[in-house]
Formats: C-alpha cells, sequence, structure tokens
C-alpha cells in the first residue's frame, strides 16, 4: 500500500518517512539513520553514504520535528592511523555539507568501535580529534561517543558491558560545548547468555547493564543516550558448528526475539524510564524495511505485534492535526488526519488547481496569515481548512477627470484616469477615451498587478468644438474571464466654457458613471445629470 509524502510534493511516502511518522505516532522522538562504513566497508550490510539521501532524511526528521541520529555504521576505522584519517577526511565533508541543516541532529562517528587492542585512551584520542574538528568548522549539534564494550570487550567475562569493569571502556573527551552522550549497546544473546535463560537472569543483566550507565555518565560527567538495544540474537553456534535456538523463541529474523530477552529488554526500558531526576535515552533496535522478520513490515520491530510494541514507556505528548479543502486545490501535507508530537512545528502549503486561487485558512486557532504558506505550532488539537475559489478577472476604471487650461478658443487639454486591477491575478488590456461617442484615442496596459493602479493621460483636442457640455467615456477592454463589467466603464460630463476668461474645463457635479458603479450598465442615474445634458441637446 502506498501513501502521499507529507515532506515531498507529489512523491509517495518511503519507507524511511512511513517509519518515522509511525514512531512519532508512538509518542516517540527520534530515528536512527545508518549507513555503511565508507572507509572500511562502503558497500556493506548498510546502504551507501549518499549525501542526497541523507539530505532527504533530514527533511523528514525537520517536518516532523524529530531528532535524527546521523550512524556511521562501522566497527574497524580506527584500526591504524590511514584507516582513521580516511575516517576524519569524510566526516569533515559530512560536517561541512550538513553542520547548519537542522538543529536537531545527533552525530554518530562511529557505531562499535573495535580491533583497536582494547586501548580506551586510543579511541579517547580519536573522539577527541572528532570533536575538535566539528567544532572548528562551526558545528553545534551533540555528539555519541560509544563504550569499548559496545561490540566486545575483555572488560567484562561476557565481553559486553555488563560488569562494574565496562565503565571503564568509556572514552574521556572533553567539548567547549558541553554537548556529548555516552553510549553503551545492550542485548541479551542467547548466543551469550543461554546459562541464565530465565527471567532472573534476564532482570540482573538489565540492572547491571543500568549501572554500567550511571557509573559512565559519573566518571565522564556527559548524559547517556544509547543508541543501540534490544533483546538480541536468538540462537547459539556451539563449537561443531551446531546452531540451537532459544527454548522460548517467538520469531526469527533481525526483529525476531524470545520470551526471556524480550523480558530483559522490558526491564531495561523501566530502569531507564525510572531513573531520575529524569529518564535515560535510548533508541532500540531495529526498526527498518530490510528485517527479515515474518510479518515485520516496512517497520520492523514495531510492526503491529511485534517486540517494540510490547514494552512500556511513557509517550510523549502528541496531538493530531486535520487538514481539508474546499473544491480547488490541495495541500502539502495532504487532505487527512496526522499526529505531530507537542512543539513541533508544521508546515502546511496551499496548492490551487488550474483556475483557481488561494483564498484564506479556516482554522480553531486565530491570527492565520492570508498566504498559502501557513506555519502551525502544535499545542492543540487543530483542524486546518484550505479555502479556494475560481480566480478572478476584474479591471475597473476608478478615476476620470480633466485638467490644464482650456480657453474658448479651443486647444488641447490632458484627461487623467486612473485604472486598477481588482482581480487576482496580473492583466493586459486597453484603456480607450471617447467623447460623446468617438473615439479619441486608446493606450495598452500591459501586466498590471493584482491590486495595482496606473495613471494614464490622454490628449483632447478642443479646437473648432462649440460651447456646452461634453460626454467623457474611459473604457476598459474586458480581459479573459471576466464577468464583473459595470466597472469597466467611467462616464464623466464636462462643460466647455464659452467665457473668454473661464482658464479649465468644468465637470458636471454628478459622474454618469456614478449609475454604472451602482450597478446599472451604461447608462444614466441622477435628475441633476439627465437635466443638464438633455439641456444641451435641444
Amino acid at each position: 500500500m502506498t501513501i502521499p509524502s507529507i515532506v515531498f510534493p507529489f512523491e509517495n511516502a518511503s519507507d524511511q518517512e512511513i517509519l518515522a511518522r509511525r514512531i512519532v505516532e508512538m509518542g516517540l522522538n527520534a530515528i536512527r539513520i545508518s549507513f555503511a562504513p565508507y572507509c572500511t566497508n562502503p558497500n556493506g550490510f548498510m546502504s551507501p553514504y549518499n549525501s542526497t539521501r541523507l539530505d532527504r532524511a533530514i527533511r523528514i526528521g525537520q517536518s516532523l520535528g524529530v531528532w535524527i541520529i546521523v550512524d556511521y555504521h562501522g566497527y574497524h576505522d580506527l584500526s591504524n592511523s590511514t584507516v582513521a584519517g580516511c575516517w576524519l577526511s569524510f566526516w569533515r565533508n559530512v560536517l561541512t555539507d550538513f553542520s547548519f541543516r537542522y538543529e536537531k541532529i545527533i552525530w554518530e562517528p562511529l557505531n562499535e568501535p573495535m580491533n583497536i587492542n582494547e586501548n580506551v585512551t586510543f579511541l579517547g584520542n580519536y573522539y577527541q580529534n572528532w570533536i575538535n574538528q566539528a567544532r572548528a568548522i562551526g558545528d553545534t549539534h551533540w555528539i555519541v561517543v560509544q563504550n569499548l564494550c559496545s561490540f566486545e570487550c575483555n572488560l567484562c567475562p561476557s565481553g559486553n558491558g555488563d560488569c562494574p569493569a565496562a565503565v571503564n571502556g568509556y572514552p574521556r573527551v572533553t567539548d567547549p560545548l558541553d554537548r556529548v552522550f555516552i553510549s553503551l549497546h545492550t542485548y541479551m544473546s542467547y548466543n551469550v547468555y543461554h546459562n541464565s535463560w530465565n527471567n532472573t537472569g534476564a532482570e540482573d543483566l538489565a540492572r547491571n547493564y543500568y549501572f554500567t550507565m550511571i557509573n559512565g555518565t559519573i566518571l565522564t560527567g556527559f548524559p547517556i543516550l544509547n543508541t543501540e538495544g534490544g533483546p538480541g540474537p536468538t540462537q547459539t553456534t556451539f563449537s561443531n558448528g551446531t546452531k540451537i535456538s532459544c527454548p522460548d523463541l517467538v520469531t526469527t529474523g533481525a526483529a525476531g526475539y524470545c520470551a526471556t530477552n524480550l523480558h530483559f529488554i522490558k526491564s531495561l526500558t523501566a530502569l531507564l524510564e525510572a531513573h531520575t531526576p529524569q529518564a535515560i535515552n535510548w533508541i532500540w533496535w531495529p526498526a527498518g524495511d530490510w528485517s527479515t522478520t515474518p510479518k515485520a513490515t516496512q517497520l520492523g520491530a514495531i510492526s503491529p505485534n511485534s517486540w517494540g510494541t510490547l514494552i512500556p514507556w511513557q509517550p510523549l505528548p502528541t496531538y493530531s492535526l486535520s487538514i481539508s479543502t474546499t473544491s480547488g486545490g490541495t495541500t502539502l501535507p495532504g487532505a487527512g488526519d496526522y499526529t505531530y508530537l507537542s512543539g513541533t512545528a508544521v508546515n502546511v502549503t496551499a496548492i490551487p488547481e488550474g483556475g483557481y486561487t488561494f483564498r484564506a485558512w479556516q482554522d480553531n486557532a486565530t491570527g492565520l496569515p492570508a498566504s498559502d504558506h501557513v506555519e502551525l505550532s502544535m499545542s492543540v488539537n487543530q483542524n486546518l481548512v484550505a479555502v479556494f475559489s475560481p480566480i478572478l478577472h476584474d479591471v475597473a476604471i476608478e478615476n476620470l477627470s480633466p485638467e490644464g487650461s482650456l480657453a474658448t478658443s479651443g486647444g488641447p487639454t490632458q484627461v487623467v484616469v486612473t485604472v486598477r486591477d481588482l482581480g487576482d491575478v496580473a492583466e493586459t488590456f486597453n484603456v480607450t477615451l471617447y467623447v460623446n461617442n468617438t473615439n479619441v484615442g486608446s493606450q495598452l496596459v500591459r501586466d498590471l498587478g493584482k491590486g495595482s493602479s496606473v495613471t494614464l493621460s490622454f490628449s483632447w483636442d478642443t479646437t473648432g468644438l462649440r460651447p456646452g457640455t461634453y460626454l467623457l467615456k474611459m473604457a476598459a477592454s474586458p480581459v479573459s474571464g471576466e464577468t464583473a463589467l459595470a466597472n469597466n466603464n467611467l462616464t464623466i460630463g464636462v462643460n466647455l466654457p464659452s467665457h473668454p476668461n473661464t482658464n479649465s474645463p468644468t465637470a458636471l457635479p454628478a459622474s454618469l458613471g456614478s449609475a454604472i458603479f451602482m450597478g446599472t450598465a451604461g447608462f444614466t442615474t441622477i435628475i441633476l445629470g439627465m437635466f443638464l445634458i438633455r439641456r444641451r441637446l435641444r
């Protein structure tokens, strides 16, 4: 099934966008974006790095208001100085491209460091080089440094970070911005813990990991963001190559689990959620379309009835946004019902269809702008309606008057007219002056903008004209699609004086065009004007 994207116009939502939207609906606020290690295995388990794809992931994060953890999913990238130099150089390019894109990015320079002879000092030095490089570029985002035991270490008998000595696996670094998280990846693999495979063993393991984290933050002074964790692998392999699954297997694959290690991740999540003075940050693994777990869909461990939906946590507050439209247009995001985390800034754009224009937003909030783009802060449930209507075409003659001197012997005088575009789009049209129904001249008005006006001057030669009253009519030619034609014309009566000392033509005290503006198409209206004109024509 495909659904429209709420981020990219006229596209279907990618699996990544669907996953991010589902995470928000669950009251979670972060997604980890991983790519293959450029310097050691660029075409490996994860997809190769692609700046365009990272850009799209960040745009999804921005639209939903979630944190984006950018994970270089490598292991051996600090194994020697040459590879480590490549690693730093690669990240320099990424930081240059994306440091100033989105404030809710978290950098994870290396997924699970290994092959460094268990040398945590060595690990800390390379992380410090990474931090120094980022801050020199001007980057201000949070950075994750990984415990040596996240993949495997010799500090604990299990090889994992589940004993007091594992605290020494956290690298020591400094940051002028104090924006560093420490991380420890936490699993209960049947391969490692099959000899204590019961709920008591699961609870003990959860507590041991928890104490390693707490001691780590005391040692380093940095808060915790565990960027991986979950039930863990469901099989063990014996020395003869025989593979045996856990006795309480529920389902297989990357998002598979057993009843016992589900109890483990439930217990660990509960400890992290209950920690004071505030909960400990966690991201569990995996949610993604690459899982081979049966019925996992593109959501991996958070598919319906998968283990990610069975663990308890305190969801963040969310609010709903319902978007609809009148006929004549669409929106981005499209019409529908959406869920956003509290405080998320949601951008909605109105997109009119051909022949229509956007008119207004209707909302249960006040003060929405009249523009076709609106930004909503999600602090309440909201209903938003985009109102469209057919494009209005309407040009009007607004003012008409003579100016300059006019002697009884006749001569040229200037007639000034103001025309305005009262419609929704720029228009091009002709304006013509008539005197007693005789065409005196026309001018072209080109691309007059919506709401704009222009003043034109026409020359009327009165040489040889007898004194009396003359009808000056200014007419704007109808534009395509125009239906309100009454205001296209304006007529006034002008008194051409017979007295030698009168130095200007005199307009009649009433404009015949006032009848037009009141809806009488092309005729006269008031008694005074009728009387004066009839007297002239007798």
